[in-house]
Protein backbone atom coordinates (compact mmCIF):
# COMPACT_ATOMS: atom_id res chain seq x y z
CA UNK A 1 0.00 0.00 0.00
CA UNK A 2 1.44 3.32 -0.87
CA UNK A 3 -0.95 5.82 1.04
CA UNK A 4 -1.72 9.62 -0.07
CA UNK A 5 -4.04 11.90 2.21
CA UNK A 6 -5.07 14.91 1.06
CA UNK A 7 -6.29 17.82 3.54
CA UNK A 8 -9.23 20.10 1.97
CA UNK A 9 -8.32 23.58 3.82
CA UNK A 10 -9.44 27.01 4.31
CA UNK A 11 -9.57 28.07 8.03
CA UNK A 12 -9.00 26.15 11.59
CA UNK A 13 -5.55 26.22 10.68
CA UNK A 14 -4.67 25.90 13.69
CA UNK A 15 -5.38 22.35 14.39
CA UNK A 16 -3.41 21.33 11.25
CA UNK A 17 0.23 20.50 12.11
CA UNK A 18 -1.03 18.46 15.40
CA UNK A 19 -3.61 16.41 13.01
CA UNK A 20 -0.95 15.66 9.98
CA UNK A 21 1.47 14.14 13.11
CA UNK A 22 -1.49 11.70 14.44
CA UNK A 23 -1.00 10.03 10.76
CA UNK A 24 2.72 11.39 8.94
CA UNK A 25 4.15 8.57 10.32
CA UNK A 26 1.79 5.70 8.40
CA UNK A 27 0.97 7.70 5.35
CA UNK A 28 3.46 8.45 2.12
CA UNK A 29 2.46 11.30 0.60
CA UNK A 30 0.26 13.91 2.14
CA UNK A 31 -0.97 17.31 0.02
CA UNK A 32 -2.76 20.15 1.06
CA UNK A 33 -5.14 21.65 -1.18
CA UNK A 34 -5.85 25.07 0.14
CA UNK A 35 -8.31 28.04 -0.41
CA UNK A 36 -7.37 32.04 0.15
CA UNK A 37 -11.02 32.80 -0.42
CA UNK A 38 -13.85 30.35 0.88
CA UNK A 39 -16.62 29.10 -0.93
CA UNK A 40 -18.82 32.05 0.36
CA UNK A 41 -16.03 34.72 -1.15
CA UNK A 42 -14.51 35.65 2.28
CA UNK A 43 -10.74 35.93 2.59
CA UNK A 44 -8.84 33.63 4.40
CA UNK A 45 -6.86 34.14 7.95
CA UNK A 46 -3.35 36.12 7.40
CA UNK A 47 -1.60 33.31 9.16
CA UNK A 48 -2.41 30.52 7.04
CA UNK A 49 -0.26 30.35 3.83
CA UNK A 50 3.36 31.26 6.47
CA UNK A 51 1.86 27.76 8.03
CA UNK A 52 1.33 25.62 5.23
CA UNK A 53 4.74 26.96 4.02
CA UNK A 54 6.63 26.04 7.13
CA UNK A 55 4.55 22.45 7.67
CA UNK A 56 6.29 21.96 3.95
CA UNK A 57 9.63 23.03 4.22
CA UNK A 58 9.56 21.00 7.61
CA UNK A 59 8.49 17.80 5.43
CA UNK A 60 4.76 17.69 7.20
CA UNK A 61 3.42 18.47 3.55
CA UNK A 62 4.45 16.76 0.46
CA UNK A 63 2.59 19.34 -1.72
CA UNK A 64 0.55 22.37 -1.77
CA UNK A 65 -2.37 23.26 -4.01
CA UNK A 66 -3.52 26.55 -4.41
CA UNK A 67 -7.72 26.14 -5.47
CA UNK A 68 -9.91 28.70 -6.76
CA UNK A 69 -13.26 28.21 -5.88
CA UNK A 70 -16.07 29.16 -7.71
CA UNK A 71 -18.38 30.94 -5.36
CA UNK A 72 -21.65 31.18 -7.02
CA UNK A 73 -21.30 27.56 -7.49
CA UNK A 74 -21.95 26.54 -3.87
CA UNK A 75 -20.33 25.21 -0.93
CA UNK A 76 -21.05 21.01 -2.02
CA UNK A 77 -19.42 21.95 -5.67
CA UNK A 78 -16.56 23.75 -4.25
CA UNK A 79 -15.63 21.17 -1.67
CA UNK A 80 -15.92 18.26 -3.97
CA UNK A 81 -13.63 19.56 -6.89
CA UNK A 82 -10.77 19.87 -3.81
CA UNK A 83 -11.45 15.99 -2.57
CA UNK A 84 -10.89 15.10 -6.33
CA UNK A 85 -7.97 17.48 -6.45
CA UNK A 86 -6.60 15.51 -4.02
CA UNK A 87 -7.30 12.38 -5.39
CA UNK A 88 -5.43 13.37 -8.78
CA UNK A 89 -2.58 14.22 -6.80
CA UNK A 90 -2.49 11.37 -4.74
CA UNK A 91 -2.21 9.48 -8.10
CA UNK A 92 0.35 11.26 -9.91
CA UNK A 93 2.36 10.52 -6.40
CA UNK A 94 1.88 6.66 -7.70
CA UNK A 95 -0.53 6.10 -4.38
CA UNK A 96 -2.27 3.01 -4.37
CA UNK A 97 -4.79 4.20 -1.62
CA UNK A 98 -6.17 7.01 -0.83
CA UNK A 99 -8.03 9.04 2.16
CA UNK A 100 -9.56 12.84 2.41
CA UNK A 101 -9.09 14.50 5.68
CA UNK A 102 -9.66 17.91 7.32
CA UNK A 103 -7.43 20.29 9.71
CA UNK A 104 -9.66 18.99 12.69
CA UNK A 105 -9.71 14.77 12.23
CA UNK A 106 -7.02 13.17 13.90
CA UNK A 107 -6.53 9.59 14.35
CA UNK A 108 -4.80 7.31 17.26
CA UNK A 109 -1.25 5.42 15.91
CA UNK A 110 -2.14 2.01 16.94
CA UNK A 111 -5.91 2.66 15.43
CA UNK A 112 -4.44 3.95 12.28
CA UNK A 113 -1.65 0.74 11.57
CA UNK A 114 -4.66 -1.16 12.17
CA UNK A 115 -6.49 -0.05 9.81
CA UNK A 116 -4.18 -0.52 7.46
CA UNK A 117 -3.51 -3.59 8.13
CA UNK A 118 -6.93 -4.62 7.89
CA UNK A 119 -7.27 -3.09 4.57
CA UNK A 120 -4.71 -4.66 3.06
CA UNK A 121 -5.28 -8.25 4.38
CA UNK A 122 -9.15 -7.65 3.47
CA UNK A 123 -8.56 -6.40 0.11
CA UNK A 124 -11.01 -4.15 0.89
CA UNK A 125 -11.74 -1.31 -1.83
CA UNK A 126 -13.21 1.22 0.33
CA UNK A 127 -13.62 1.84 4.25
CA UNK A 128 -15.83 4.21 7.12
CA UNK A 129 -15.70 4.34 11.22
CA UNK A 130 -17.39 6.38 13.68
CA UNK A 131 -16.26 9.11 15.24
CA UNK A 132 -16.09 10.99 18.41
CA UNK A 133 -16.60 14.88 18.65
CA UNK A 134 -15.22 17.52 21.38
CA UNK A 135 -16.56 21.22 22.13
CA UNK A 136 -14.00 24.13 22.27
CA UNK A 137 -11.56 22.32 24.08
CA UNK A 138 -9.69 18.90 22.99
CA UNK A 139 -10.86 17.57 26.28
CA UNK A 140 -14.45 17.85 26.64
CA UNK A 141 -16.32 15.50 23.85
CA UNK A 142 -19.95 14.67 23.15
CA UNK A 143 -21.65 12.24 25.41
CA UNK A 144 -22.98 10.00 24.17
CA UNK A 145 -20.70 9.92 20.83
CA UNK A 146 -22.28 10.49 17.67
CA UNK A 147 -23.72 7.82 15.32
CA UNK A 148 -22.74 9.64 12.17
CA UNK A 149 -19.38 8.18 10.06
CA UNK A 150 -16.73 9.21 8.14
CA UNK A 151 -15.25 7.70 4.84
CA UNK A 152 -11.80 6.75 5.47
CA UNK A 153 -8.94 4.68 2.74
CA UNK A 154 -10.39 4.00 -0.64
CA UNK A 155 -8.63 1.96 -2.84
CA UNK A 156 -7.92 3.81 -6.08
CA UNK A 157 -7.38 3.76 -9.93
CA UNK A 158 -6.79 6.07 -13.01
CA UNK A 159 -10.45 6.41 -12.67
CA UNK A 160 -11.14 6.83 -9.04
CA UNK A 161 -12.95 10.03 -8.21
CA UNK A 162 -15.24 11.35 -5.41
CA UNK A 163 -19.05 11.76 -6.84
CA UNK A 164 -21.57 14.17 -5.11
CA UNK A 165 -24.09 11.80 -3.23
CA UNK A 166 -22.88 8.66 -4.16
CA UNK A 167 -24.16 5.43 -2.74
CA UNK A 168 -22.59 4.50 0.70
CA UNK A 169 -23.62 1.41 2.84
CA UNK A 170 -23.20 3.59 5.91
CA UNK A 171 -23.93 7.70 6.33
CA UNK A 172 -20.86 9.78 5.48
CA UNK A 173 -20.58 13.23 4.09
CA UNK A 174 -21.90 13.51 0.74
CA UNK A 175 -18.86 14.87 -0.85
CA UNK A 176 -16.85 11.84 0.47
CA UNK A 177 -17.81 9.18 -1.21
CA UNK A 178 -16.54 7.32 -4.01
CA UNK A 179 -18.06 3.76 -5.15
CA UNK A 180 -17.56 1.33 -2.16
CA UNK A 181 -17.88 -1.57 -3.57
CA UNK A 182 -16.10 -3.83 -0.80
CA UNK A 183 -16.66 -2.02 1.92
CA UNK A 184 -15.24 -2.07 5.27
CA UNK A 185 -17.19 -0.71 8.13
CA UNK A 186 -14.89 -0.51 11.28
CA UNK A 187 -16.44 -0.91 14.83
CA UNK A 188 -15.86 1.90 17.55
CA UNK A 189 -13.02 -1.05 19.23
CA UNK A 190 -10.91 -0.74 16.16
CA UNK A 191 -10.74 2.93 14.97
CA UNK A 192 -12.51 5.58 15.61
CA UNK A 193 -11.69 9.49 13.91
CA UNK A 194 -11.25 11.82 16.54
CA UNK A 195 -13.22 14.98 15.54
CA UNK A 196 -12.39 18.79 16.83
CA UNK A 197 -15.29 20.02 15.25
CA UNK A 198 -16.37 22.95 17.80
CA UNK A 199 -12.36 23.29 18.82
CA UNK A 200 -11.06 26.55 17.46
CA UNK A 201 -10.05 30.00 17.84
CA UNK A 202 -12.83 31.28 15.81
CA UNK A 203 -15.93 29.20 16.01
CA UNK A 204 -17.64 32.13 13.88
CA UNK A 205 -15.71 31.50 10.89
CA UNK A 206 -16.26 27.57 11.07
CA UNK A 207 -19.55 28.92 10.96
CA UNK A 208 -20.17 31.16 8.33
CA UNK A 209 -18.14 28.95 6.25
CA UNK A 210 -19.15 25.66 6.11
CA UNK A 211 -20.60 24.09 3.25
CA UNK A 212 -23.65 23.21 5.24
CA UNK A 213 -24.28 26.61 6.66
CA UNK A 214 -27.29 27.04 5.06
CA UNK A 215 -29.54 24.58 7.52
CA UNK A 216 -28.05 26.69 10.46
CA UNK A 217 -26.66 30.43 9.52
CA UNK A 218 -30.21 32.60 10.94
CA UNK A 219 -28.65 31.20 14.09
CA UNK A 220 -25.16 31.46 14.00
CA UNK A 221 -24.82 34.76 16.35
CA UNK A 222 -27.00 32.41 19.23
CA UNK A 223 -24.04 30.04 18.77
CA UNK A 224 -21.26 31.88 18.97
CA UNK A 225 -22.73 33.52 21.78
CA UNK A 226 -23.23 30.73 23.38
CA UNK A 227 -19.83 29.02 22.35
CA UNK A 228 -18.03 32.04 23.99
CA UNK A 229 -19.99 31.95 27.06
CA UNK A 230 -19.75 28.54 27.57
CA UNK A 231 -18.43 26.53 30.60
CA UNK A 232 -18.00 22.82 31.82
CA UNK A 233 -20.00 21.27 32.30
CA UNK A 234 -22.99 23.16 30.93
CA UNK A 235 -24.55 21.77 28.30
CA UNK A 236 -23.51 22.70 24.98
CA UNK A 237 -24.86 24.33 21.86
CA UNK A 238 -24.50 21.61 18.64
CA UNK A 239 -24.84 23.76 14.72
CA UNK A 240 -28.70 22.64 15.02
CA UNK A 241 -29.01 24.75 18.13
CA UNK A 242 -30.19 21.40 20.42
CA UNK A 243 -28.26 21.18 23.53
CA UNK A 244 -26.19 18.16 24.07
CA UNK A 245 -24.07 16.59 27.09
CA UNK A 246 -20.25 16.22 27.44
CA UNK A 247 -17.62 15.04 29.48
CA UNK A 248 -14.46 15.01 30.54
CA UNK A 249 -11.61 13.24 28.59
CA UNK A 250 -7.75 13.42 28.01
CA UNK A 251 -5.95 15.41 25.52
CA UNK A 252 -5.14 12.62 23.60
CA UNK A 253 -3.26 14.77 20.84
CA UNK A 254 -1.65 17.32 22.87
CA UNK A 255 -3.81 20.19 20.69
CA UNK A 256 -3.44 23.98 22.54
CA UNK A 257 -5.26 26.68 21.17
Amino acid sequence: MKLGVSYNIFDGEELLENSIKSIRENVDYISVVYQEVSNFGNSCNTDLIPLLNRLKKEGLIDELHNYKPQPQRGGHFNEINKRNIGVLLSQGNGCTHHMAMDSDEFYTDEQFKFLKKTMLGGDFDSSACQMCTYYKEPIYQLDPKEEYYVSLIFKINSNSRYELGCPFPVLVDPTRRMLPNKCKIFTREEIEMHHMSFVRNNVESKLLNSSANSSFNTIIPKIVDYYNNWEYPNDVMWASGNLLKVKKVKNLFNVEL
